[in-house]
């Protein structure tokens, strides 16, 4: 194996996480035999079709999102799309809510928000259109991901149970990740969806579950 090879695949791992695509790769002369050598060498892992990572970063356990994120615009950089955001695809509901640390949600598939409609038949990965605004958009261990508000919005609009929704509420008034005052802005559409007066008295409901799940 080429050291030339190697070190060209290092470097751009070395800005992603530990990892990158067979198409990001080819921009730096890298054939997919090129890879396919080094995955049997050991000096690669491949994680899914056309994603790749450095072995030394096995342990993260970030790495299955990581890896979907970045396959959803292969041929781009990290450092492009984060530059590109919202536009560039959104960690979101159940993913988010287990990336920021809020509640006991199983997030048995990878889910993330794009502007535009997406076609995949990647087994594990639910995308869904919606149009974000850049307030509703932050980062987390270095991935983009709406807001704890907005996290909690979509997770009622897909029919999450309140008492689910009410732990994630409870943890993300508690970290600091909103305020009882953006969350209440963020839910008056999920509020009018059920009927309640204003995104405010579903805060107030959703806080009032938690209290009672705790006693």
């Amino acid at each position: 194996m080429r050291t030339a090879v190697i070190v060209r695949a290092n470097e751009l791992a070395a800005a992603q996480w530990g990892l990158f695509t067979a198409a990001q790769a080819q921009t730096q002369g890298l054939s997919r035999m090129q890879l396919s050598r080094m995955v049997d060498a050991g000096l690669l892992d491949r994680l899914e079709y056309g994603v790749y990572a450095s072995p030394a970063v096995q342990g993260d356990h970030l790495l299955p999102l990581r890896s979907a994120w970045l396959a959803l615009q292969p041929a781009r950089s990290v450092q492009e799309r984060l530059a590109d955001l919202p536009s560039a695809g959104v960690v979101s509901h159940s993913s988010a809510a287990q990336l920021h640390g809020l509640g006991d949600l199983l997030a048995d598939e990878h889910e993330f928000l794009l502007p535009d409609r997406f076609q995949s038949r990647r087994v594990g990965v639910r995308m869904r259109r919606a149009v974000l605004d850049a307030s509703e958009v932050t980062i987390a261990a270095g991935l983009p991901v709406t807001t704890a508000a907005r996290t909690i919005a979509d997770l009622l609009a897909i029919g999450h149970d309140n008492d689910h929704v009410a732990t994630v509420t409870a943890d993300a008034l508690r970290l600091g990740l909103t305020d009882r005052r953006t969350l209440a802005v963020a839910l008056e559409n999920a509020a009018a969806r059920r009927g309640e007066p204003s995104g405010a008295a579903l805060v107030e409901i959703l806080t009032r579950t938690h209290t009672r799940m705790d006693q």
